[in-house]
C-alpha cells in the first residue's frame, strides 16, 4: 500500500513549517509507520525506572539540548532502537496524552521508516514488535479489560498494548470503541 493511501488512513496533524522551543518538561514519543504498512512497538525493559516491561513507542522526556518535541521524539527513537536519526522522517504528530506515571504531557510524534529495525539498546529495550495498521485499525482486534474507563487492550506477539501507548493508537487510527 502506498504511504500516501496509509496517510489518509492516519488521524494526525501536520507538522508546522517552525516549531518553538518547548521550556516546559514533557515527555515525547516515536509513533515509526514502517513501509506504509505496520506500526512499531517496543517491550521496555524491566529496569527502567517507569512502565517496566510494557509495550510502548520508544521514547522519553526532554532532554536540554532538545530544541522541540520532534527533536526529543527522533532522539528517543535514535537512541533507544540504535538507528540513525536521518533514517526515518517526521509526518505529524498528534495531540498530547496525560499519562498516571507522569507530571506532564507526553507528546506522539509520528514518523515514517523504510525498514524494519532489528536493533535495539537492551538496558532500555527487551524485544521489537510489529503490527499492522489494517489490524490495529479494524475494532474487533480491541478488548474491554474494565480497568478504568478508556480501558481498551490489543494482543501484539502475546503481549497487551494498553494505557496510553493504545490511546495514541485509537487516536491516530480515529477508532471509536464502546463497551
Amino acid at each position: 500500500m502506498q504511504l500516501k493511501k496509509i496517510v489518509n488512513i492516519l488521524n494526525f496533524n501536520l507538522l508546522p513549517v517552525h516549531l518553538e522551543k518547548n521550556e516546559n518538561k514533557y515527555a515525547a514519543v516515536g509513533i515509526l509507520i514502517v513501509n506504509s504498512i505496520e506500526v512499531l512497538f517496543i517491550k521496555r525493559s524491566e529496569d527502567m525506572p517507569t512502565h517496566k516491561g510494557h509495550i510502548a513507542f520508544p521514547g522519553g522526556r526532554s532532554e536540554e539540548n532538545d530544541m522541540n518535541i520532534v527533536e526529543t521524539a527522533a532522539r528517543e527513537v535514535s537512541e533507544e532502537l540504535l538507528i540513525p536519526i536521518n533514517s526515518f522522517k517526521p509526518l505529524g504528530y498528534l495531540k498530547p496524552i496525560n499519562t498516571i506515571e507522569y507530571q506532564y504531557k507526553v507528546h506522539p510524534i509520528i514518523f515514517s521508516i523504510e525498514f524494519k529495525p532489528t536493533t535495539f539498546d537492551k538496558k532500555e529495550v527487551q524485544s521489537i514488535h510489529y503490527a499492522s495498521i489494517l489490524d490495529l485499525n479494524n475494532p474487533l482486534n480491541w478488548e474491554y479489560e474494565g480497568r478504568y474507563t478508556d480501558d481498551w487492550v490489543y494482543k501484539i506477539d502475546n503481549e497487551e498494548l494498553w494505557g496510553a501507548s493504545a490511546k495514541m493508537v485509537r487516536n491516530l487510527l480515529n477508532i471509536q470503541l464502546a463497551i
